[in-house]
Formats: structure tokens, C-alpha cells, sequence
């Protein structure tokens, strides 16, 4: 039970940790999403008018645009000051132990 409870912390710690940049373009312009870790884009019709929708990796609307034509890409990175940081960096000192780290 206690290996679980650390498990769970260390893995919310992690994802507190881990952000990533969603970004869409079309041929209406681009836009970026700080704290999507992931997005979805759909095209729907709405009285006669093109309709893109935009949305986060919680169903949450990030965005919708009328009629701005068929071109949609996406893309998404993690953030980070480039280092390569090994989850025993980011975990608590007192939480080390418990997972082999020194």
C-alpha cells in the first residue's frame, strides 16, 4: 500500500513536471496552446458555413473558425529548457529512496 501511494505521487509530480505546446495551423492563421498535451480538430457545417473545431485533450473547445478553407495541421511538443532531466530530478529528496535513486 505505501509503494502505491509513492507510485501515485511521484507519477502527479511527474506530470506536473511534463507540459507540451500544441499549435494549429490553417489557412486563417495559426494559433498555439500552452498546457495541451494533446488536440483535435474537426470540420463540421454549421447553416451552410465551414466550421473547425478545436479541441484539447479534455474535450474542452480551444477554438472554432468559420470558413477558413480545408488546410488544418497540428502539432505538439513537450516544453522544457532542453535538458534531459531523469525522473529522479524531478521527484522530492525524502521520495528518492524509495525508487533507487541516489
Amino acid at each position: 500500500m505505501k509503494t502505491k501511494i509513492l507510485i501515485a505521487i511521484a507519477a502527479f509530480l511527474f506530470t506536473l513536471h511534463v507540459n507540451a505546446t500544441c499549435t494549429v495551423t490553417t489557412d486563417c492563421g495559426s494559433w498555439t496552446f500552452e498546457d495541451a498535451t494533446s488536440i483535435s480538430t474537426s470540420n463540421t457545417s454549421v447553416n451552410g458555413e465551414s466550421v473547425l473545431i478545436v479541441q484539447d485533450q479534455d474535450g474542452t473547445v480551444l477554438l472554432q473558425l468559420e470558413n477558413c478553407g480545408n488546410s488544418v495541421e497540428t502539432s505538439c511538443t513537450s516544453t522544457g529548457d532542453g535538458n534531459d532531466e531523469d525522473f529522479c530530478d524531478i521527484i522530492p529528496d525524502f521520495l528518492k529512496p524509495f525508487f533507487g535513486c541516489e
